[in-house]
């Protein structure tokens, strides 16, 4: 009966601990938004979230000069809810994979450079997108091509500053 009770506590512990495995979170956020322009700006955002705990970088260069920020900070279990509520109501739970030339006819271009890694509720999420968001040409010819999920580049933009401190 003793051994019994060990074996069944044994196989209760190893299944919860494989259970809390499969739901650990997840995120990892590597976005570049580049503009190809007399001033040539860049931003880049790096986000690493592990359960409550975060890392956060943000770079820019361009006119007027450098400027670099780093954190590490904690989300409380509520805040931790909220931002993987936004993560599915947004759909940045869904892979994707995209890469456009990101040449153009001689005119001013943003592009950008998207690297999504997430593990929610036992599931991986990867997504790699990069390409022109948008091409300028005052003369109106505009040729070149420009990714088709933009919208999905927006959503990630807005969980970043839903992550910003």
């Amino acid at each position: 009966m003793f051994k019994h009770i060990i074996r069944v506590t044994f196989i209760l512990f190893i299944g919860s601990t494989n259970l809390m495995a499969d739901n650990d979170f997840y995120l990892k956020i590597d976005l570049l938004n580049r503009e190809t322009s007399k001033d040539s700006n860049s931003q880049r955002y790096i986000i690493e979230v592990k359960n409550t705990d975060v890392k956060y970088k943000y770079t820019y260069g361009g006119y007027p000069g450098y400027e670099e920020k780093s954190k590490n900070y904690t989300l409380t279990d509520k805040e931790l809810s909220g931002i993987i509520q936004k993560i599915k109501d947004r759909k940045i739970n869904t892979s994707i994979e995209e890469k456009r030339p990101t040449k153009s006819n001689g005119g001013s271009t943003r592009r950008v450079h998207l690297s999504l890694s997430l593990k929610l509720d036992g599931n991986i999420t990867k997504s790699k997108i990069s390409g022109n968001t948008r091409i300028f040409r005052a003369d109106g010819e505009i040729k070149g091509e420009i990714i088709k999920n933009k919208k999905y580049i927006n959503r990630v933009e807005s969980l970043i500053q839903d992550l910003k401190r």
